[in-house]
């Protein structure tokens, strides 16, 4: 059997247009013909499953670009926010009996976060259990006695944009040896304290330097004349 193909190639020229029906017959010398028409006798809607019709979007292009230029340019104004530390200070030192830092982070100079932006705390170089945080203000405890550092990152959907330079501070809770206050006020009642702390003297020492030792020595007797 012959197939005509000169209708065969107007048929793939035309298949790009929606709702287009394909007929094919078989004239009388034996070649098949196709065409977007029942024009032979005998002809049928033609069964070609590896053929599609689809609508055409003359804007989506320009659609394409739009998105494109949208994420670009948020993309662009996430990269322009600059965290930075408020507190703690740098060499700060604090004294809270429970290990409590208060922490506030600024962003371009404001304490408010955009949509999609978090910030992760980094204590001694590991992120905190509360991150990533949507809070710029906080407070850490039970923050152990030593030196400690802490930086901020800033996130824009998940992914770290900046990260302020680690600052160190100081943790030194007070302790029955030394507690912070060492001023002592009494009301003149059996000498209680009146809402302060006296601290107790470190044993041994006057003054900072060690004591001189004390002997408790009984005086000997007169020798017998």
């Amino acid at each position: 059997m012959k197939i005509f193909l000169t209708p065969l190639l107007f048929l793939f020229a035309a298949v790009g247009s929606a709702q287009a029906d394909v007929y094919t017959w078989v004239d009388a010398q034996g070649v098949r013909h196709y065409s977007d028409s029942a024009a032979g006798p005998g002809a049928k809607r033609a069964n070609l499953p590896g053929l599609q019709s689809v609508d055409g979007n003359p804007d989506a292009l320009q659609q394409l670009q739009a998105a494109s230029d949208r994420a670009r340019a948020k993309k662009q104004t996430a990269g322009s926010r600059m965290p930075e530390l408020i507190s703690p200070e740098p060499e700060q030192t604090f004294r809270d009996a429970r290990g409590i830092v208060p922490v506030s982070v600024s962003i371009n100079g404001t304490g408010e976060l955009r949509d999609g932006e978090q910030i992760t705390y980094y204590l001694d170089g590991s992120p905190i259990p509360q991150s990533p945080s949507d809070a710029t203000q906080l407070e850490l405890g039970n923050v152990p006695r030593g030196m400690h550092t802490l930086s901020a990152a800033l996130l824009y959907q998940g992914t770290e944009i900046r990260r302020t330079e680690p600052v160190t501070f100081y943790m030194k809770p007070p302790s029955a040896i030394s507690p912070v206050n060492n001023n002592q006020n009494t009301d003149g009642d059996a000498g209680e304290p009146s809402g302060t702390t006296t601290a107790a003297p470190s044993a041994g020492n006057v003054g900072g330097a060690p004591g001189t030792p004390k002997l408790n020595a009984t005086p000997s007797a007169p020798p017998p004349s």
